[in-house]
């Protein structure tokens, strides 16, 4: 429910972030809440990918049991089916520590003003 609630602030922030921060790291010097701003709506995303970690990760533990229901994977393609589908939650996993990594980073940015 949470992450369906997040939805349309995501979207908004997803799509003006990039600009924002870019303004923000221009005008550092001479508008520095644009860049806090900007901060504030990637941090907006960055909560929001923590937040879909265990939807993604869930996912892929029922779409192995799919796998196996449907008859699509037997004894011999179960292992890879189950590899391939943790590494693709691991993606997830991944985008939400570089999406962390960069929060800090452009927090740094902004304490160094």
């Amino acid at each position: 429910k949470l992450r369906s609630s997040l939805v349309p602030i995501v979207t908004f922030a997803n799509n003006t972030v990039q600009w924002v921060l870019l303004i923000g790291v221009l005008l550092l010097n001479i508008f520095p809440g644009v860049l806090w701003f900007g901060i504030g709506l990637f941090a907006m995303t960055t909560v929001f990918s923590l937040i879909t970690l265990p939807v993604e990760i869930n996912a892929s533990r029922r779409a192995v049991d799919w796998l196996e229901t449907s008859g699509i994977a037997d004894f011999e393609t179960r292992p890879m089916a189950v590899d391939a589908l943790k590494w693709a939650a691991y993606t997830y996993v991944i985008a939400a520590l570089g999406s962390l990594a960069t929060l800090f980073y452009y927090i740094g940015l902004a304490r160094r003003n």
